[in-house]
């Protein structure tokens, strides 16, 4: 497919709430296909999971299935398994903390989500890795030092935190 076949594909089902935005990620999406080709190289996309049960669900399969669309296409694939995130019980854009998981339950079900993502994506064209690979080596004066990148105002401009924090 030449590039203008493969942004009308990729961007097929994708909604952004503003034609603007829409735009914007079109010709993004445009920009570095073209970046690609020109260094004769694949793009390299990535969607992450966290495996707070054991299975993936219905949701899950949205975003699978445009990661299998960039494999078709030849491009590179990794199934990013948020082992790190689901220790911590992540709230993410929920309304609530999730529960905080074990280690070893964290990996049972990241061994269950990668077998059932391959129902999906191409086994041998996926990498799985796990944020835990990074995440895990940040220190304590990491953790800080990142914070003093945030406000509190700026967390509590997203609803979830406001409302958590509004109800106890």
């Amino acid at each position: 497919m030449n590039i203008e076949e493969q942004v009308e594909l990729l961007m097929l089902g994708t909604e952004y709430g503003d034609e603007d935005l829409k735009k914007a990620m079109t010709a993004e999406l445009r920009e570095r296909l073209i970046l690609a080709q020109k260094e004769n190289r694949p793009l390299r996309v990535y969607c992450g999971y966290d495996p707070t049960s054991t299975d993936l669900h219905l949701g899950h399969t949205i975003t699978m299935r445009k990661l299998r669309q960039f494999q078709d296409l030849g491009h590179e694939v990794t199934f990013l398994i948020g082992s790190y995130t689901a220790l911590v019980g992540d709230p993410s854009d929920k309304n609530k903390a999730r529960p905080i998981l074990t280690e070893e339950k964290v990996a049972e079900n990241a061994m269950t989500y990668t077998e059932q993502a391959f129902r999906v994506l191409d086994r041998e064209k996926t990498k799985i890795r796990y944020n835990g690979e990074w995440l895990s080596k940040l220190t304590l004066v990491d953790l800080i030092r990142l914070g003093q990148n945030f406000t509190v105002q700026q967390f509590l401009a997203r609803d979830n935190f406001a409302n958590r924090l509004e109800k106890g």
